[in-house]
């Protein structure tokens, strides 16, 4: 991966504090407890997400532009999952390969939306979601303003740099051209509220997850709105890419968990990079997590199979630290495997 794109993914806000204490907290502060002389002969990832059966508690998160990394884009990470039977949430608005294309693919498939799109856009795409075949929609609640759009774009402007022609011609935002639809407001302006999550919970049936939640105070509101999921997970910490020294998700998620009580599914994405780290989530009460920054670089590394390689050893790793536990099943992991001071 050429500099420049690889500073687009692996940007860190400020001195990086952030980044740091969030590996500092999965390496550090949580500690796992060992079991020994267990029956782990048959060890199975199979979870439960809204009620329908998957083969993995491990989802690929929605990220923006995966051109930027391989030619092949969304539908080289799309055929990743459906070959390694991961969730792949797929970036509608910024996506470089058109949308029908990326359906072609069999793996289930959450849909990501942002707030800020106009809502004429919103009107047509959500209603037609689960027509589609998605299995819920996924909405970014950490942009609060048109100004962190722009520090987004900014950053991926400056990777796109000296980036090759051809690559260059594949890096459009096909969805966006839908005919016949006039918006009013353009797209990332004004501030968005707890009002539009209502306003979108009337236009699908499908299960709404809030992306960017870190303050149970916000988890009990997007339950109060209409959300049935939530991501403890923000744009301010996700990797600390715009606000350093915010606290890291993973130290966020339990009271996140106790807060919403079995009302919502919790889900963690942020800083996880190995099978040990999404054991010790799941310890702390996450229904699954989401891989972001190690997707793209599969995808830069290797296509397809350099996604697949790396959703295979976060599960290999996996099912090796659940066996060192004593554990066979994804329902058995709970607190009690990690070490109290």
């Amino acid at each position: 991966m050429m500099p420049h794109r690889f500073y687009y993914y692996d940007y860190k806000a400020g001195q990086g504090h952030t980044y740091q204490a969030c590996r500092h907290y999965f390496d550090k502060q949580l500690r796992i407890m060992p079991r020994v002389l267990m029956d782990v002969s048959e060890i199975s990832l199979k979870t439960t997400i809204f009620g329908s059966i998957y083969e993995s508690p491990i989802l690929i998160a929605t990220s923006a532009c995966h051109c930027l990394a391989h030619v092949d884009g969304e539908v080289a990470t799309a055929r990743a999952a459906t070959e390694t039977q991961c969730i792949f949430t797929y970036n509608w608005t910024f996506s470089n390969m058109p949308e029908e294309k990326v359906l072609q693919t069999l793996g289930p498939k959450f849909l990501h939306v942002y707030l800020t799109t106009p809502v004429e856009i919103l009107e047509q795409i959500v209603p037609q979601a689960d027509k589609k075949g998605y299995r819920a929609i996924v909405i970014t609640c950490d942009q609060p303003h048109e100004r962190i759009r722009d520090f987004v774009l900014a950053l991926f402007e400056e990777a796109s740099k000296n980036i090759d022609p051809d690559l260059m011609k594949n890096m459009s935002i096909p969805n966006l051209n839908i005919p016949g639809i006039i918006v009013k407001q353009p797209f990332g302006t004004g501030s968005v509220t707890w009002a539009n999550i209502e306003c979108l919970r009337k236009l699908t049936q499908l299960p709404i997850i809030c992306k960017g939640i870190l303050s149970p105070i916000d988890a009990e509101l997007a339950i109060k709105y209409g959300a049935n999921g939530i991501i403890v997970r923000s744009t301010f910490n996700y990797g600390g890419r715009l606000i350093d020294t915010a606290p890291p998700a993973i130290e966020c998620l339990e009271d996140v968990v106790n807060a919403v009580d079995g009302r919502a599914e919790v889900f963690v994405d942020n800083g996880i990079r190995t099978g040990t780290d999404v054991l010790k989530a799941l310890a702390l009460g996450a229904r699954a997590v989401l891989i972001g920054r190690p997707i793209l670089y599969g995808l830069a590394c290797g296509g397809q199979d350099g996604v697949r390689r790396v959703l295979d050893i976060l599960k290999r790793e996996l099912v090796f630290d659940m066996a060192c536990c004593g554990l066979t099943s994804i329902d058995q992991i709970n607190k009690d495997i990690l070490y109290k001071h």
